[in-house]
Order: structure tokens, then sequence, then C-alpha cells
């Protein structure tokens, strides 16, 4: 682009808004811009590393004067504004940044993956007040912002991301020496014995290894590009130092024993493979942190020696039909991140149980993530003050189990309804779904300020609801999604918040959802109407309790 236009977009991109500024600057901008041979990418990177600097001649000429702009050992496609702008990032965000170059060109990239996996790496610096990955999310916006990832616009709060080819290009040739992404064939027994991060990337359906001088790989971090192959039998004996092992959708049917002789092993990822147990040697993996167990059809059962991992901080069991574990899971006081918790329900068994109890969430005051599942078997007396007092979570899914062969009884909803209204999550909440609930009154704190902070909320088949909860005052509510909800006939003035609305809706006192930038309405198959005034015959009979249609 012309010098003229790639100055207007650099100062745009640092949000200069003074236009003093824009024109004190503009010579030494326009040498900038020709530094960056007027690409939109160098000249968008550059504009990132020149905001944390003063907005004056001197402080920009010391810039252009960097000697980082003429590394001469770099491929000329590399050199100048995009080497410089990995330069200026502090140690903590090269190395997350060098991480990235281990997935595939192309790839979208989760932002809680790589929080996983830079925490495990042990990239993350402690932060006094905040978990780990807290810090590590900052780390991973502060890579958007700077520019360096690219959000993915399908992806609601830049979930996901994509790193450009060019950038891709500088973090492999950066971390040539160490990382390795393709099929670890090609590499031969010297290279493979110097890798220490590699990305399985092969059409095989075998994953193979070459063999080594002394058997063994220094490998930390072995990633697998998530396609379907067997693995070798003799796989975990060669990889004695690792740290990450991500063998997700692998064909893999079983874990040796020898597991328990990885000692170093931070991160385990087996989801979506085929595997029926665990062995009990894996508590001996006293550093693990992070064990991923989601869609493993044929896993029923934990063994006792999950709740020996100490430093456990996320145990995922989303999409697995879980239906044995053992009791202690609240002995783990550093998880953070517990996916597809099943409640349980009464059991004479004092070492193995059905679900665990809402009682072993008390202890675990570090909880930031929480899904549980089957919540209709939780005990009453329970559930009062589970969530109340944790300051740290801000992700929270709460599903009932579908029921399509026998049909709710009148007890079940009344149980189903006492346990949601009794589970009340803390004010930090950020992101909540409620799933399958079959009650037929959302609970009263879901229609308070209570949830000042709730930026997301999707409430997903909740089937005999004949009601929207009053959610419209939730001042920071960004997304929302209503879904299956197929009692809902009518979208009354309730459902903003703003009741008694009868005659002129420029009465509201306040404005309904004032930051609500995306609304996703589905399958309310009988819906008919959306009216926010309210008649006054039906604001008396719901003021007065009438009756709600009780037909399932």
């Amino acid at each position: 682009m012309s010098a003229e236009v790639g100055w207007e977009l650099l100062w745009k991109s640092m949000n200069i808004s003074d236009e003093r500024d824009v024109e004190d600057l503009r010579n030494i901008g326009l040498d900038i811009i020709r530094k960056c041979g007027g690409l939109p990418l160098a000249i968008k990177v550059t504009a990132r590393v020149l905001a944390t600097k003063d907005k004056t001649d001197n402080a920009w000429r010391k810039f252009i004067n960097r000697s980082a702009w003429s590394v001469g050992n770099l491929p000329t496609e590399l050199r100048g504004a995009l080497y410089l702008s990995y330069d200026d990032l502090p140690h903590h965000l090269k190395q997350c940044f060098l991480y990235c170059a281990l997935y595939p060109e192309d790839s979208t990239m989760s932002r809680d993956d790589l929080v996983m996996l830079w925490v495990a790496e042990g990239f993350i610096e402690e932060q006094h007040g905040q978990l780990l990955e807290e810090t590590a999310e900052e780390y991973y916006y502060e890579l958007i912002h700077r520019n360096l990832l690219q959000p993915d616009g399908i992806y609601f709060d830049h979930m996901r991301c994509k790193m450009h080819d060019l950038l891709r290009q500088l973090a492999c040739y950066l971390s040539r020496e160490e990382c390795f992404i393709g099929d670890p064939e090609s590499l031969g027994p010297t290279n493979m014995s110097k890798m220490r991060r590699l990305t399985v990337v092969t059409k095989k359906g075998i994953l193979v290894l070459p063999s080594m001088a002394n058997g063994e790989a220094r490998a930390r971090t072995f990633q697998t590009d998530q396609q379907p192959r067997r693995v070798e039998d003799t796989f975990f004996m060669r990889f004695p130092y690792l740290r990450i092992l991500e063998l997700s959708d692998s064909l893999l049917q079983s874990i040796p024993d020898y597991i328990g002789k990885l000692i170093h092993l931070r991160l385990l990822d087996l989801d979506g493979t085929c595997i029926s147990c665990l062995p009990e040697s894996i508590s001996s993996l006293i550093n693990l942190q992070i064990l991923n167990l989601q869609r493993c059809q044929d896993l029923h059962g934990l063994p006792l020696a999950i709740t020996r991992l100490s430093n456990l901080r996320r145990l995922g069991l989303a999409g697995t039909p879980i239906n044995q574990v053992p009791e202690g899971i609240g002995r783990l006081k550093y998880l953070n991140d517990l996916g597809g918790f099943p409640v349980g329900g009464v059991s004479d068994d004092a070492k193995t149980q059905d679900g665990w109890k809402l009682e072993e969430l008390e202890h675990l005051s570090h909880l930031r993530r929480l899904d549980l599942i089957k919540l209709e078997r939780a005990a009453l007396h329970t559930t009062g003050s589970v969530l109340a007092d944790k300051r740290y979570l801000h992700v929270l899914n709460l599903s009932c189990t579908d029921r399509t062969d026998v049909p709710y009884s009148e007890e079940d909803v009344s149980n189903t309804e006492k346990i949601l209204e009794q589970l009340v999550p803390p004010q930090n909440l950020e992101d909540l779904l409620i799933n399958g609930f079959f009650g037929r009154r959302y609970p009263t704190w879901l229609g308070t300020t209570h949830l000042s902070s709730l930026k997301h909320l999707k409430l997903v088949d909740c089937k005999i609801c004949v009601y929207l909860p009053p959610i419209g005052q939730l001042a920071n509510l960004k997304y929302l999604k209503i879904d299956g909800a197929t009692k809902i006939t009518k979208i009354g003035p309730e459902f903003v918040g703003c009741r008694g609305a009868r005659a002129n809706p420029r009465s509201m006192v306040s404005v309904a959802f004032p930051k609500l930038e995306v609304l996703v309405i589905r399958d309310l198959h009988n819906w008919e109407d959306w009216s926010f005034i309210e008649d006054a015959a039906g604001a008396a009979a719901t003021e007065g309790g009438g009756d709600i249609d009780a037909e399932m």
C-alpha cells in the first residue's frame, strides 16, 4: 500500500485520536511505513509495539534505529517488522508465541487449549491473587492485542484464533532446533533425540517412531493432529521425560501400568480415545496438572488413584458416561476446572459411588469452571452454600438428564426446581448454561441483579418452562441463547425485566439488555407473540399467582 495509506493504518491501529499527534509524528511515521515495506501485517504489528512507547519523535527515532530491524540470519521475508514485533515481547510471551508453531498451518487454535498447554509447560508467571489460568488468558489476549494472533470472527469473544502464515513461519524458524511438526519417521535417530516438542502430522494408520541410539527420546511435549490412528505398544517407554502427552482421538484402547513411570507428566490428554479404564499406577503421576478424559465412550469408572493426584488443576469428563467414581474429589485443593461432574445418588458403598455429592465441591475454593450433570440427583439439603463463596468461578454449566422414556412426575419437577433455586452462583459468574432443566419456573436468582457480572447466558432444552426469566436488566450480558423452550407461547415485558409497562413502553425506567451483542432464539415451536406491553388481565393473573399449564 502507499506510504500515506500505510501511515493512516498505523496511527489508527494505535488509536491515536489527537490530530496534533498525527501531524507531529507524520514524517517519522512515514519512515516507519517504508521500513515495513508497506505490508499491512508488518504495519499492524509495528503499531502495537509503538503503542507501548511515548508519542514523541525522539522515542520513535530510537525505535526505528533498533538493531532488531536488521538481524541478518533470518529469511528475508521474516526480517524487519515481523522479527522486531517478536523481539519486543517479554520472555514469557515469547515462549507462548513460539509454542503456536506446533499447530499445523491454517489451524484454528482454541484459547482454552492454549491456556492448558501454557500452564503445563510452565510458561506462566505467578501473579498475586490470580490463578495461573487467569494469567494465561491475559497472555492470550495480549498476543491478540499485539496482532501476533488473529481472532477467528466466527467465534464469539475471541475464543479461537489463527496465526498469519508469515508469523507462523517466523515461530517455526525461531524454534526449529527444538520443535518439529510432521511425520517423526522423517527425522531419523539423531534429530529425533534432539527434539523437545513434537506434533505428529501423518496419513499413516499407526504412530511409528524412528529408532534412537539409547532407545529414549528427550522430548518434553508430544502432540498429535487428532486423527484416528493406532499407537505403538512401546510408545510410553520411549518418552520418560514427557511433560505433555496429547493422544486425543487416537485409537488407543488401553493405558499400560508403565504410565506411572512418566513422573514429569503435567498434562495427559486422552479425549476421544477408546480406553475403558485407567490403571491405578496413575497415582504415581505426582506432577500431573491436567487430565482430559472427555468423549471416552467406553470409560465408565474412575479409579481411587484419581483422588491422589494432589496437583491436579483440571479434570475433563464431559461426554464420557462415568457411573462409578471414588469418594474424595474434594481433596484435590488445586482443582479449578471440573467438566462433566456427575452428581451422585444415594450409595451404600463407602469407596465408590455413581456420582459425587455436591458437598465435595465445598472444599474446592479455586474452581473457575464447573460443569455439573445429572443435577436432578442432588440431595436438597446439600445445595445451599456450595457455590456462593467461589470467588474464582466464572463458568458454570448446570445440566439435568434428558428423559425420553418416562414422563417427569410432579415430585421430580418440584425437587428439580428446589435444587436449582438453592444452588445460588457467586456474583462474579460470567458464563452460565442451564441445560435440560425440567422445572416450570426458573430460579429467582436468575431474574435479579445478583448476577451483575454475567456476560453469556444459554438456556437450552428447558422444555416445560412456560415463562422466560426476567433477565433484561443484566447489565453486562453480551450473549443470550434460548434454544428448545417448546412450552413458550408468549414473550412479554417480564422477559426484559420491565413489569408494569402496560400502556406505554417508554415508561420503562431503564434500557433492557444494554450490552447485548448476540441474541440466538431457536426451536421455540409454539412461540406466537412477543410484546413489551402488558395487558391488564394478563398482569393480574401473573401477579396474583395464576395457574401455569402443567401439561408435559
